[in-house]
Parts: structure tokens; sequence; C-alpha cells
């Protein structure tokens, strides 16, 4: 987990907690220990849109997240999840 602490000079102090990185919430919806070492050749697991939607829901609550619509965010895990060789399909058979 990414924690920022901010330290100021009256000894007092900011502490933020971030969620995990979208790549850690890929590969444990996916089930796999790392992602494909040719990523566009060798497809390493498939996911379904809904694990992409409900990746995207939990990145909303971060700071940096949380005035983006959805869609965009769902486009970004999109794109990480190719460029780790996972796929992405409307269902799971």
């Amino acid at each position: 987990m990414a924690v920022i602490i901010t330290a100021f000079k009256d000894n007092t102090f900011e502490f933020t907690v971030r969620s995990p990185s979208v790549t850690w919430y890929l590969k444990k919806a996916a089930g796999i220990e790392s992602g494909s070492s040719r990523p566009g050749h060798a497809v390493a697991s498939t996911l379904s849109v809904r694990h992409v939607y409900e990746i995207a829901k939990v990145k909303q609550s971060d700071p940096y997240c949380q005035y983006m619509p959805l869609e965009s965010i769902c486009k970004s895990v999109i794109g990480t999840a190719n460029s780790m060789g996972i796929k992405v399909v409307k269902e799971l058979e």
C-alpha cells in the first residue's frame, strides 16, 4: 500500500494512505503472480469487464482519481491490463 507522510516544522504531520496499484488488483483478480513476458503476443490471463469496473470503483476513491469520470478510470485500467498481457473480454466462459 502506498503511504504519504508529510512532516511540518511545527511537529505535526499528515498521513495519507492510498489503495494498492492497479497492477496489484489486476494480478489478484486474474490469479497470476506476474504479467506476460511478451504482452501483445502471449496472453497471461483473461478478465471480464465487470472485474475492470470493480477495480475502477475502488481506484475512484483515491485522491488522484476522485474527480475523474469512472469511464476514464476504466479505460486506464484496460490499458494497464493490455500492457501486462491480460485480455479483457465481455464475459468469461
